[in-house]
């Protein structure tokens, strides 16, 4: 079977690093992955769907979302502004299309949840969020937390930030930082007590028996690392090679299986983890971090 991609949001380049993953082969003529193409692409602005179309091989432009949920087996939403994702991706869940959601997977809780039940409902499989999670480094530094057990004692996150943009504000580069920190020291925090100062965000996030202090760092883009301190040490600054062709592996896998690389509770569970750091330095209170089961 061919599975017939349709990707919505091409103002991100995101959009274009998928579409040539997906439609481009190698030196020796062999594609990534021969059975996905991606043939349909639409977004908000016109001139750079065109520009996916003319420079990474999708077939055309997309009239809008009704030609594309009658035309592909799968979606990619990639749209730089979270807010519209899960308007972007319940059309396709609801016709029974496995979607991938980029970072970050929404603004609001509640959106988050009610796609996520949605989608459990009708057993449509979703993958998506940061594609940090997937770094070799951040796999590394996962085992050395696992490995820590009960002498986990402390953690240490840090990633970029971009507080004034066009994309719904501290939600548009955050989803790093909070999936960074997730997928190391576990996706069930309790709360967390946060600070802005100067357009970056110092947070303490609390876990059952330890705290993870996490530095999302405006202006920085190079800021990205882990620390675990456990009964030694580790550290380690987090490279970003083969990030995406890692999210399109895990896409592709569920595309094949039907099965979900993490389940719904964590995808959705970095959206209240950021809204809880964003009303506690707003509010300059504690605020509990609120996952309910999907």
């Amino acid at each position: 079977m061919m599975f017939k991609i349709g990707i919505i949001g091409t103002e991100n380049s995101h959009a274009r690093e998928f579409a040539n993953i997906f439609n481009k082969p190698n030196e020796n003529g062999e594609y990534a992955f021969p059975d996905c193409r991606v043939t349909l692409v639409w977004g908000h602005f016109p001139e750079e769907s065109e520009r996916v179309v003319r420079e990474c091989g999708a077939e055309r432009v997309a009239s809008g979302i009704e030609e594309m949920v009658a035309s592909v087996d799968a979606v990619m939403i990639t749209a730089r502004d979270g807010k519209y994702h899960t308007d972007f991706a319940r059309p396709f869940v609801e016709a029974g299309i496995p979607a991938f959601v980029d970072k970050p997977f929404c603004t609001d809780p509640a959106e988050a949840l009610s796609l996520a039940r949605l989608a459990k409902e009708k057993g449509v499989p979703l993958c998506g969020g940061s594609s940090l999670k997937y770094a070799a480094g951040i796999l590394e530094m996962k085992a050395a937390a696992e490995a820590s057990g009960d002498k986990l004692h402390a953690g240490h996150v840090s990633a970029p930030l971009m507080m004034v943009n066009d994309y719904s504000g501290f939600w548009f580069y955050s989803a790093h930082l909070a999936e960074m920190c997730m997928e190391v020291f576990g996706w069930e925090p309790r709360e967390v007590v946060a600070v802005e100062n100067g357009g970056s965000v110092s947070a303490i996030v609390s876990y059952d028996g330890y705290s993870v202090a996490c530095n999302f760092t405006n202006d920085c883009g190079d800021s990205y690392s882990v620390s675990v301190f456990g009964e030694k040490t580790n550290h380690k600054a987090i490279n970003l090679d083969g990030i995406f062709r890692a999210e399109c592996e895990v896409f592709v896998k569920m595309l094949r299986t039907g099965e979900m690389a993490h389940s719904y509770e964590q995808l959705i569970a970095p959206v209240s983890f950021l809204d809880a750091i964003k009303r506690s330095y707003e509010t300059k209170k504690a605020v509990a971090i609120d996952n309910k089961p999907v």
